[in-house]
């Protein structure tokens, strides 16, 4: 599965731009069944918060939510997608884009609202870190 993926993942680069590349790893991420936080532990939290606020600070006791000043990062210390994460090497940073869309589900499933999010880091691209920031 890994050499499969990879492949994909290098077509994906090769033939399309980066917008089409971003749409559709995103829209994979909406239904990833890999994820830590599930849908349901998600509405819990936001069943349990008062207000936007309340939520994303809840969010970041129970999630890979940092809040640093006026901005917020979802931080990841390592790549956990298990499609990959046995050997990383050569995996094009575009899979990461599946992370993204997946962030950006949970905080709209969160606020009731789409959010934007910007993929900063991450460890395919030789980062230290995957980060993300979310714009509310």
């Amino acid at each position: 599965m890994n050499v499969w993926l990879k492949e994909l993942l290098k077509s994906l680069d090769e033939n399309l731009d980066e917008t089409r590349i971003i749409g559709i790893m995103e829209a994979c991420g909406e239904g990833c069944p890999f994820t830590h936080l599930t849908d349901d532990k998600l509405l819990d939290i936001k069943n349990e918060s008062k207000d936007e606020s309340d939520f994303i600070e809840k969010l970041s006791q129970k999630w890979r939510v940092r809040i640093e000043g006026n901005n917020i990062y979802v931080v990841f210390d390592q790549c956990y997608c298990p499609l990959i994460n046995e050997d990383i090497s050569g995996v094009s940073k575009t899979l990461c884009y599946c992370t993204q869309g997946n962030i950006k589900k949970k905080f709209r499933l969160g606020l009731g609202r789409d959010i934007n999010v910007l993929m900063e880091k991450t460890i395919l691209a030789g980062d230290n870190e995957c980060r993300f920031r979310v714009f509310v």
